[in-house]
């Protein structure tokens, strides 16, 4: 009896060796597969950012992996919301694959996200400099919306609360009752504890850090495309009245006079930003509207008088200010301010000149 127990014992010891050994092989092999194309090209993958928001560590590890494998110095950070990120276009039509090829070897990150605020912006920059990526070169990209008074929304840290909760306790605390009243689900005690912590310890699990990276590569290449949207030109699609009576779209351009104090969540944030690139080189532009389609809300004396109001604030900072309305032609829109592949183009073209001063 004593010997059949020694031979089960030792089958389990067996048993245990060669599942920790497969383990180990399995882990390493999930972080040999996930590189930065597995869950960037030319910008983030948005479906894995969506289901997962805390899948942005593994883009910016991989950033950072890169920065250092290929010893790059002369970096540009780009970020911004959904018309930097190229919404209605895939990758390869987008802003960051055109800026990247005017670039040339100075290499164009794009970390932009549809949505992303001025506040989710100044939390990536804490993100950034956490894991050691510099942001001596950055590209922002706003829309004038950004500025709006947030009645009833959007979050003014739309995506990346719980970072800055960790990452600046102080703005967080200021901004908490905004993010809270809009739908930010505050913890605390030990459901937060156990949140932050729990996440922090798994993250060690290659298995678990990347599980999300690998079922978004997978979805898209079985796909075969990474289009989010409808690529065609406005002229092409149907606005009704109706559509263009929506709360959402009128108060995109809404003319009521911007308070270009800290109580306009955009001043705050673009204020710590402004103070956080102290020294470096940042350029602002803020999104171009469809001169045609838009025309009536970009003709409003109040929505002009805002855009005047940033340019003025923008003069006080550091930063190269870009005023893009009336720059990019509206059969280059795919709806009042996304832009079609052309527009890409175009836009990656201004942007470019604008940083290295050259005349328009």
């Amino acid at each position: 009896m004593s010997g059949l127990r020694k031979k089960r014992r030792l089958a389990f010891i067996r048993t245990a060796i060669w599942t920790a050994v497969l383990f180990i092989a399995l882990q390493i092999g999930i972080s040999l597969y996930v590189k930065l194309d597995t869950v960037y090209h030319f910008r983030l993958n948005y479906n894995m950012f969506l289901d997962n928001q805390q899948s942005i560590e593994v883009v910016i590890d991989e950033i950072s992996n890169t920065i250092e494998k290929e010893n790059l110095q002369d970096y540009i950070i780009l970020v911004g919301n959904s018309v930097a990120w190229g919404t209605n276009e895939k990758s390869d039509h987008s802003l960051g694959k055109y800026i990247n090829e005017l670039s040339g070897e100075q290499v164009v990150f794009n970390l932009s996200a549809p949505s992303m605020q001025p506040g989710d912006i100044y939390t990536l920059l804490l993100m950034l400099d956490r894991k050691g990526i510099r942001t001596d070169n950055l590209v922002i990209g706003l829309s004038y919306s950004a500025f709006v008074e947030r009645v009833n929304g959007p979050r003014a840290v739309f995506w990346l609360g719980d970072y800055l909760r960790e990452l600046d306790s102080e703005a967080f605390g200021k901004a908490r009752s905004q993010l809270v009243h809009n739908g930010y689900e505050y913890r605390t005690g030990w459901e937060y504890a156990e949140t932050k912590y729990l996440h922090q310890a798994l993250s060690l699990l290659p298995l678990y850090r990347y599980k999300d990276a690998i079922v978004s590569h997978y979805e898209e290449q079985k796909d075969g495309t990474d289009l989010l949207g409808d690529p065609r030109p406005w002229f092409e699609k149907k606005y009704t009245e109706k559509k263009l009576q929506d709360p959402q779209y009128l108060n995109f351009f809404n003319p009521k006079p911007f308070v270009m104090s800290e109580e306009n969540w955009g001043v705050f944030f673009m204020n710590r930003i402004m103070e956080h690139q102290e020294g470096k080189k940042t350029l602002v532009f803020i999104n171009s509207a469809n001169g045609e389609l838009s025309k009536k809300e970009i003709a409003n004396p109040g929505y002009q008088d805002n855009l005047r109001k940033l340019e003025s604030y923008f003069a006080e900072t550091e930063a190269i200010y870009l005023n893009l309305q009336e720059s990019i032609p509206s059969d280059m829109f795919t709806d009042h301010v996304h832009l079609t592949k052309e527009g890409n183009q175009k836009l990656a073209q201004l942007l470019w000149q604008a940083w290295n001063g050259e005349v328009n």
